[in-house]
């Protein structure tokens, strides 16, 4: 389950506040305040992550300059850390394409896990360094290289077992990333090893 891919990436694309008038009406009363958002819990021997926000989307990442490619290229990391620890796949597969074979692979073995009333633990992938020429390719497409270390893996049961783990990477991962400029937002196609790694 460790982000270790083995097929190379393909680049075939499957997308001044004005003040308020005087007013000589009362005023109202204040209303109750919302109830509070519950406070996120990280997983654990005591169970699952829980109430873990959705990661935003900066400004940056939606736009077509090579700033812009790597800010989504972060934030999909992001969405990717989220998926691994609530097994919530919907924000991922936003703006990822199907035939991502190494996506789909990781997605298959995290689910395996969940199904079996088992749980995740740590697996934060950082994304070290970034680099793009930022110039598309005959498929329209533009290639990114990322150098990222995903943390240790911890695999719980459901009674709070730990099962096991797959240790932090010893040294850090070089990826290539294919993205796609389509409908003024960004779409990744492909991650995994260069081509000849």
């Amino acid at each position: 389950m460790p982000i270790d891919p083995t097929s190379p990436a393909t680049s075939t694309p499957t997308p001044v506040p004005t003040p308020a008038a005087t007013s000589s009406a009362p005023a109202e009363a204040p209303t109750p305040s919302e109830p509070g958002t519950p406070e996120p819990t990280a997983a654990s021997s005591d169970g699952p992550a829980a109430n873990i926000p959705v990661p935003e989307k900066p400004a940056l990442a939606d736009e077509n300059t090579v700033e812009g490619l790597e800010a989504f290229t972060e934030y999909w990391f992001e969405l990717l850390n989220y998926a691994y620890i609530t097994n919530d796949w919907e924000p991922f597969e936003a703006v990822t394409d199907p035939g991502c074979d190494t996506c789909v692979a990781i997605r298959s073995s995290v689910e395996e896990v969940y199904e079996q009333g088992q749980w995740i633990a740590g697996a934060e992938i950082q994304m070290l360094r970034f680099a793009s020429d930022f110039e598309i390719n005959t498929s329209g497409s533009i290639n990114s290289f990322v150098e990222n270390q995903q943390a240790e893996i911890l695999y719980f049961d459901s009674d709070g077992t730990q099962l096991g783990s797959d240790p932090e990477q010893s040294d850090p991962s070089l990826d290539v990333v294919i993205a796609v400029w389509d409908d003024d937002s960004w779409f990744l196609l492909d991650f995994g090893r260069p081509e000849g790694t």
